[in-house]
């Protein structure tokens, strides 16, 4: 009974500490605020803007539900959860011009207000072009290690994260830690990767990247879909 109780015991420590290992990863992986961007729309009515939003909405090849709460706009829309382009659209009215306002996780909310503008003026350039991303090397890199992983996917992209070394330094100390930590069994033996703590080790790293991969992965396809329409960045 002594051996099965310390199983129990061993197997609750690693349930509890992949439990605070996921909510680790959600925090590093996304932002704790949105990010914002705006667009004057003049010459053009209220209709019209939403008309021409509508537009990007589609060429994105994303849903976007109409919503009731405007929040004080005239117009509002919002992508489901699950939608690989997460963006929150509002189109409100002031003397003279109509404001486009997109909120999004990352910097998609600055991709999208430039595509906007290129369906109003397709002339315009910005300083900015990118290629496609690999899903294969995003899957790749988070595998040897997630900050490795947040490297690759934010580098030379339009929707890479302002902080993108300090994360990626946050990313590479807690994975050191997780390897200390689950060498160690969760601190009921001592440091031993390579025997005792092999087994946590592997369940610990492992659940780590599958963890972190999920959101690369869904920036990376939110990434390549700017980069098919074509288009430049201001950022």
């Amino acid at each position: 009974m002594s051996a099965v109780s310390d199983l129990s015991f061993t197997f609750v420590q690693w349930a509890r500490n992949i439990v605070t290992l996921c909510a680790f990863a959600a925090l590093c992986a996304s932002n704790l605020w949105s990010v914002g961007a705006s667009l004057d729309i003049k010459g053009k009515t209220t209709e019209e803007a939403v008309a021409v939003t509508k537009k990007a909405l589609e060429r994105l090849d994303t849903t976007c539900l109409e919503k009731d709460i405007t929040l004080g706009a005239e117009w509002r829309c919002k992508t489901p959860f699950f939608s690989i382009v997460g963006l929150d659209v509002f189109i409100a009215t002031v003397p003279d011009k109509v404001i486009l306002r997109a909120d999004a996780s990352n910097r998609q909310s600055f991709a999208f207000v430039d595509l906007v503008e290129h369906e109003i003026d397709p002339t315009k350039k910005n300083p900015n072009t990118y290629t496609e991303k690999s899903l294969w090397l995003t899957a790749g890199a988070t595998l040897i290690s997630p900050a490795l992983g947040h490297w690759y996917v934010n580098e030379n992209s339009m929707l890479k994260n302002r902080s993108t070394f300090l994360t990626t330094l946050g990313l590479f100390a807690g994975d050191l830690a997780l390897f200390w930590m689950s060498s160690k069994i969760y601190f009921t033996h001592g440091f031993d990767p390579f025997d005792a703590g092999l087994t946590s080790m592997l369940i610990t790293m492992g659940a780590y990247r599958a963890v972190m991969l999920v959101p690369f992965s869904v920036q990376v396809m939110a990434h390549n879909r700017f980069v098919g329409l074509q288009i430049s960045f201001r950022f």
